[in-house]
């Protein structure tokens, strides 16, 4: 990008010199004209020795542009191109194995949370659930049978929730009972 940006320059540095040329020769061509007045010979020279100190400008920063040019190629038969391109593949190649491991190691999570939520509606586990267990999420993985469980499991885990409210409602039910008969008696 930056030798895009250095070539704009050198480009535009060019462009200047050449309308500075064309200035200077338009007025060399009307000098003859022009010779009788003094003031425009003054004017003429000063513009004549504004655009000399303005070209021998633009050539020294184009001198120095042209040495800060630099130039890195990453072709096939240069070497650093090469590493480059191995590592970052090996690097693309390690991240996409740890990314399936991470993957492979969340679904066994969840389905072992599965498992232990089962168990826990059950209320107890025998060899038998255990098998059973094994056998729908291991041996002949059944997703159909796994979202039922879920789904099983899910609407138990709402009913405990819902239980446990209105127990607690009833408790403080209760308390408040106690309280106002407090009051009543005294």
């Amino acid at each position: 990008m930056t030798t895009a940006n250095n070539e704009n320059i050198l480009m535009m540095f060019e462009e200047i010199n050449q309308k500075l040329d064309k200035n200077i020769q338009q007025l060399s061509q009307n000098r003859p004209q022009a010779q009788e007045n003094e003031d425009i010979e003054k004017l003429i020279s000063a513009v004549e020795t504004f655009t000399e100190i303005q070209s021998t400008k633009l050539n020294s920063i184009e001198k120095l542009i042209q040495k800060e040019k630099r130039k890195i190629e990453f072709t096939p038969t240069s070497i650093q191109g090469m590493i480059f391109s191995f590592s970052l593949m090996a690097i693309l190649l390690a991240m996409a194995v740890w990314n399936y491991s991470l993957r492979n190691q969340n679904g066994t999570l969840a389905d072992n949370d599965l498992k232990f939520r089962y168990i826990q509606m059950q209320g107890n586990a025998t060899a038998k659930d255990f098998t059973k267990l094994d056998t729908l999420f291991h041996f002949n993985r059944n997703s159909k049978k796994i979202k039922a469980l879920r789904k099983q499991v899910e609407s138990f885990e709402e009913n405990v929730r819902q239980r446990a409210r209105i127990l607690e409602q009833e408790e403080r039910l209760k308390r408040e009972r106690k309280v106002i008969e407090k009051k009543l008696n005294k």
